[in-house]
C-alpha cells in the first residue's frame, strides 16, 4: 500500500476538522440567529427596521415588502404545535422550530432580514417598501439564501412560500376580520431564521428569534397560546391590529 505524504495527511486532517467544525456551528446551541450576533444591537431603536420594533418582530406593513426569491427554503409559517412544534429555549430568547423544506419561489419579508448588512443593501436596491424588487431574485437578500449563506452555520433559511404570501396579502385586503388577534406574549419570528436540514431532507430545525408582543395568526382554528413550552410562529401587521386601527 502506498504511503501518504505528510502534505496529504495534513490536507485530510484539515478537511475533516473543517467538516466537523461546520457541523458543530450548524447544530450548536450557541450558533447565531442574527448578524451581528448581539441582542443589544437589534433592540436598539436606531437599528429597528420599522417603528414597531426590531427586525425579529416580523412586522409587515405592505404586501410589496415580500420580495420573491428562488432557492431552497424552510417554511415555518404553520409551525408552533405538533407535528411541527416550536419549543422555547431555556432563556426564552429563541425557539427551536421544526419546519417543512421546499424548492420553489419563496418570499423574504424585507423588514425582517436578520443580517443587518444584507438588510441595508436590500433596502438600498429595493426601496423601503420593496417596490423596486418585485421580480424573482432582484433583491440582494435572495443571493444569500442559497445554502443558508445569510447566517453563518445555517444550510437553509426560513422564508414564506407562495401560499403563505397569498394568505397574507388576502388578509391585508380583507381587514381585521381575516386574522386572529393575539395579546402580548412570546412568539417565534422565523422570517430569515437560520435552519439545519434534518436527515429526512424534507424538514429542518430552525432557530427562530422570539419576540414578546402582540401578533396575528391566519387560518381557521388558530391558537394564540399552545401550552407548555410551545409558541406559535407568527408575525405582526399594524394594518390589521384592531388597537392601532381604533386609535383616535
Amino acid at each position: 500500500m502506498r504511503k501518504l505524504s505528510w502534505l496529504m495527511v495534513l490536507g485530510l486532517a484539515l478537511a475533516f476538522a473543517g467538516l466537523f467544525a461546520t457541523r458543530a456551528v450548524a447544530a450548536g446551541p450557541n450558533s447565531p440567529q442574527f448578524i451581528p450576533n448581539d441582542q443589544s444591537f437589534w433592540d436598539d431603536s436606531k437599528n429597528w427596521t420599522t417603528n414597531f420594533g426590531p427586525a425579529y418582530r416580523d412586522t409587515i406593513e405592505s404586501a410589496t415588502e415580500l420580495l420573491p426569491c428562488t432557492a431552497q427554503f424552510a417554511l415555518c409559517f404553520h409551525s408552533g404545535a405538533a407535528p411541527y412544534p416550536c419549543k422555547l429555549s431555556a432563556d426564552g430568547k429563541s425557539a427551536d422550530c421544526k419546519c417543512t423544506v421546499a424548492n420553489s419561489t419563496n418570499y423574504v419579508l424585507e423588514t425582517a432580514i436578520l443580517n443587518y448588512d444584507v438588510y441595508v443593501k436590500t433596502v438600498k436596491a429595493c426601496g423601503t417598501d420593496g417596490t423596486n424588487c418585485q421580480s424573482p431574485d432582484q433583491a440582494p437578500v435572495c443571493g444569500k439564501l442559497k445554502n443558508g449563506r445569510l447566517i453563518p452555520g445555517a444550510n437553509v433559511i426560513s422564508t414564506f412560500d407562495p401560499d403563505s404570501q397569498d394568505q397574507i396579502v388576502a388578509a391585508i385586503e380583507e381587514g381585521v376580520s381575516a386574522v386572529t388577534q393575539c395579546p402580548k406574549q412570546p412568539y417565534a419570528a422565523c422570517m430569515t431564521a437560520p435552519c439545519t436540514l434534518n436527515p429526512d431532507g424534507s424538514t429542518a430545525q430552525c432557530k427562530c428569534p422570539v419576540f414578546t408582543g402582540k401578533f396575528q395568526l391566519i387560518g381557521p382554528g388558530a391558537q394564540c397560546s399552545l401550552g407548555g413550552r410551545l409558541v406559535p410562529s407568527a408575525s405582526y401587521n399594524p394594518i390589521l391590529d384592531s388597537d392601532v386601527i381604533n386609535l383616535p
